[in-house]
């Protein structure tokens, strides 16, 4: 009987999800930007629209599921291809890049309990469900982290042991692809290619050793991002160990870092790989956790540049 209940409130919200203008049915996940973090918050799907358990005067955001599970900012977005309410779930999907990402459920569980077992690039780690309380509540939790080693076809598994949730979204999110970054003795910071995430759908770290770089960086949209943590703050000089291929040259780039932005010109190096070191900029930086942003602004050839590294040095 409880199943039959939870299948009936399903198609209602589905039927007002399709015809609601507010488009209720693409709501994927909500969340707000607390610091460099998001924070992920439980939401309820209502006859009258959208519930968001906060307080009102934080801005939510949402997830939104696209036309294709494909996100131009490199999330990918699933949603469930058949019940979802299913014991299991699979997806056929063709990745743009490898790359590393965080994988998240958004799911709702009134009562009981439930564990989600993820097939996805090996990663097979289970993790248990909370109840959310209500079969309308969705709440978003982390099963881990995988890695596409190469683009091209990927199987994607989900199955769930115990009591079967209400899935509404799989995302898999852009990760770090290396580890967290701090500030060296000589209170230099080292951002380097491989501890770099993503955002896009062809940029991506080259792992071949002579590559090491952040490459392929062919779509305008696509951008690229560093997390680290200053122990003593200061003014830095930011150094830049770029490549650019014959007649490649010539692109706008910007780069962001504590409410900073400066635009500097790619140089032409004669081989993605000839790396050049260049000051493109000073910036001051205080005490705690920053993000450093690579963002193209105009491409003036067919590809961007490759980025080894980037160094921030003291410059006081």
């Amino acid at each position: 009987m409880n199943q039959l209940i939870i299948t009936i409130f399903v198609s209602l919200v589905i039927g007002v999800a399709s015809t609601n203008a507010n488009s209720l049915d693409r709501i994927a996940n909500v969340f707000i930007k607390d610091g460099l973090n998001l924070r992920h918050l439980e939401f309820s799907i209502t006859d009258t629209g959208l519930k968001i358990h906060i307080d009102k005067k934080h801005e939510t955001k949402k997830d939104q599921f696209g036309d294709t599970p494909q996100q131009p900012d490199g999330r990918i977005i699933l949603k469930a291809t058949g019940d979802p309410l299913a014991q299991a779930h699979s997806w056929d999907y063709t990745a743009s890049r490898p790359g590393k990402y965080w994988v998240e459920l958004v799911y709702s569980l009134a009562k009981g309990k439930s564990t989600a077992m993820p097939d996805i690039s090996a990663y097979r780690i289970p993790t248990r469900l909370e109840a959310t309380g209500a079969p309308n509540r969705f709440r978003n939790v982390t099963l881990g982290k995988v890695y596409f080693v190469q683009p091209g076809p990927q199987k994607i598994g989900l199955k769930f042991r115990g009591q079967a949730p209400l899935m509404r979204a799989l995302i898999l999110r852009p990760a770090p692809e290396g580890e967290p970054i701090g500030q060296a003795l000589d209170r230099s910071v080292l951002l380097h290619g491989r501890d770099a995430t993503i955002h896009g759908t062809k940029l991506q770290y080259e792992t071949k050793p002579h590559k090491n770089t952040v490459g392929y960086w062919v779509n305008v949209m696509d951008q690229v991002c560093w997390d680290f943590t200053v122990a003593l703050a200061g003014r830095f000089d930011v150094e830049i160990h770029q490549g650019c291929g014959t007649g490649h040259g010539g692109s706008t780039v910007a780069f962001e870092v504590a409410g900073q932005k400066q635009e500097f010109i790619v140089k032409d190096t004669g081989h993605f790989q000839n790396f050049v070191p260049r000051r493109i900029g000073t910036v001051r930086l205080s005490k705690g956790g920053h993000r450093f942003w690579l963002k193209p602004v105009r491409k003036a050839a067919g590809a961007i540049m490759d980025v080894r590294r980037i160094r921030l040095i003291p410059a006081e």
